[in-house]
């Protein structure tokens, strides 16, 4: 199967061909597509990123490795947002600081154990290498960016599909070619 560099470079390789075929058909559509440095560079950085993610699953691998960072960072605003709602560490009566630094101290534990339990029901080659993931991903991710929810924010869906796109080319390499 191909490895993390080999869907790496093809990702860097097929943006380009990603871009033309979106402002291509967006044109075919009539469909103001202006898109700006901040635009391609963002849709450049989530398709490279979609086309390596399958791998997420594989406990080994660079993306999986940097998933788990990603948790531990939620895991600290996790528990920064509950500690924000409800202080229940107020009873120490602790200077400020020393109990922002028991909430990281918490967030990274949150974050390892979510990281070792994401391991522990993932398995490699399983839900996450899916096309309908790869979907459901770029569908959250547009939820997630959206400027506008009542109209179709054609950036965001160049974005969100962007993930999507970059994610269907690491499902194809890894059908279709075997690394050597």
């Amino acid at each position: 199967m191909p490895n993390f560099r080999t869907h790496v470079i093809t990702g860097i390789i097929l943006y380009p061909l990603y871009f033309l075929l979106f402002s291509l058909i967006a044109d075919f559509f009539s469909i103001d597509f202006i898109s700006s440095l901040k635009v391609i560079l963002s849709g450049f950085f989530i398709f490279v990123l979609g086309s390596d993610l399958p791998d997420v699953d594989h406990n080994f691998s660079l993306i999986n490795k940097f998933f788990r960072i990603l948790l531990v960072g939620i895991g600290i605003q996790i528990v920064f947002k509950i500690s924000y709602y409800y202080d229940f560490l107020s009873f120490l009566h602790m200077r400020l600081y020393v109990l922002k630094t028991i909430y990281i101290i918490l967030g990274i534990l949150a974050g390892g154990i979510m990281g070792i339990l994401f391991n522990k029901i993932t398995k490699h080659r399983g839900k996450w290498h899916s096309p309908i993931t790869g979907i459901f991903l770029g569908i959250i991710l547009y939820a997630l960016i959206t400027k506008n929810y009542y109209s179709i924010d054609i950036e965001s869906v160049y974005i969100s599909t962007a993930l999507v796109f970059g994610f269907f080319v690491h499902l194809f390499l890894d059908a279709h070619f075997k690394e050597s």
